[in-house]
């Protein structure tokens, strides 16, 4: 752990909170434990699967009171990954043992079935069974069975089911015949502020695991050719497998520390995002908020969430994209109308609503929880 154990009291709540530095799941847990520390929270971040880098780091020790334990096992969606996801359940229960939270958040699915003799909540930000719906069109072959039953598992034994979407919510529910009345929706946030001023250069910029074919980044590589505008890739060209994803007609920026590419957001005039599958989309929604011109995949979820604040456009269709993506290039009174109907969309996902309905969950579980301690010792 990278801090010492924070002083106790009555009134504060302890929450030990499971994520990995993989993708959003990293900066959606930061955010809400920033925001949490300030309302007589403490937290405990278990980091699992790859490590987190240096900047990753730095982000959380920033965090006042957090602290940050890391276990180096491969996450539940990895190739043969249940010997990690058992040994890190051991690990899980031995840092709840000395940290003794009031609630226990999973920001994944197997782990929700161990013996924690605490609330449990799980956020489904998404899974295998959906995500391979929505890209293969079809579910995923018998060497996901041990997934799939272990996500069930989960979702059975924990106490609440938080999705980002409604869209989210109907997957997890269709996929695992979960009940609906389990489920409750509480949309992603950002922390990011808009900029004091939008100077806006010509050039669409688009952010995500290079290495996902979810993310289908390699559609804007295929037509940038045929683009009057320079598109620019922020994010991770190597798997999880160490896999390399070449990229030659873009210009791709890495994975860019989180402030780097709000700077990025905020100078580019289009963020166009071609996902297949998307449950969420945290970086739509900070692009949104730096001002960007949305041009957006026509997928369900996106549309629920951006209905008439975007551009949107079927993401098997590349001379589609072609087609708006140059369109509003020469259309600078239609970028800047858009642009500002995203802002104002972006509203609807404010932090503070957010955290607040988060905060209202925890303190319902921690005092269901004290009832039947209560309840028991009398």
């Amino acid at each position: 752990m990278s801090a010492d154990h924070p002083a106790s009291g009555r009134d504060v709540i302890r929450i030990l909170m499971t994520a990995d530095s993989v993708g959003g799941v990293w900066q959606y847990s930061l955010d809400l434990i920033s925001a949490l520390s300030g309302q007589r929270f403490q937290c405990l971040l278990a980091a699992l699967g790859p490590s987190p880098s240096d900047e990753q780091r730095r982000q959380a020790k920033s965090i006042p009171g957090l602290v940050l334990a890391e276990g180096r096992y491969a996450l539940e969606w990895m190739t043969d990954a249940w010997a990690d996801v058992d040994a890190s359940g051991k690990w899980l229960l031995d840092l709840q043992a000395t940290f003794d939270a009031d609630v226990i958040h999973c920001n994944g699915f197997s782990h929700a079935v161990l013996r924690w003799g605490k609330p449990v909540v799980v956020v489904a930000h998404s899974c295998v069974r959906s995500w391979w719906r929505a890209v293969h069109g079809r579910t995923p072959g018998p060497e996901w069975e041990e997934y799939s039953r272990r996500v069930r598992d989960g979702l059975t034994a924990c106490d609440r089911v938080i999705a980002p979407s409604n869209c989210m919510a109907e997957a997890i529910q269709g996929e695992y015949r979960i009940a609906s009345k389990k489920i409750s929706v509480i949309h992603n946030f950002t922390r990011s502020e808009p900029p004091d001023k939008n100077t806006k250069a010509p050039f669409i910029l688009a952010a995500g695991r290079v290495w996902d074919c979810a993310k289908n980044l390699e559609l804007l590589n295929r037509i940038a050719p045929r683009l009057e505008w320079e598109i620019c890739i922020a994010g991770s060209t190597h798997g999880p497998d160490r896999s390399s994803v070449p990229f030659g007609n873009v210009t791709c920026l890495g994975a860019l520390p989180r402030s780097e590419l709000i700077v990025s957001m905020e100078s580019a005039a289009i963020f166009a995002h071609p996902a297949l599958y998307e449950p969420f989309g945290l970086s739509v929604l900070e692009a949104a908020k730096a001002g960007c011109c949305l041009v957006l995949s026509g997928i369900p979820s996106l549309r629920e969430l951006w209905s008439d604040a975007a551009v949107f456009v079927n993401p098997r269709d590349p001379d589609a994209w072609i087609f708006e993506l140059n369109r509003l290039a020469r259309d600078r009174k239609g970028r800047e109308r858009l642009a500002s109907q995203a802002q104002a969309r972006a509203g609807c996902y404010a932090a503070a609503a957010a955290v607040n309905q988060y905060v209202d969950l925890y303190r319902s579980l921690a005092g269901i929880e004290e009832s039947k301690a209560k309840g028991a010792a009398a």
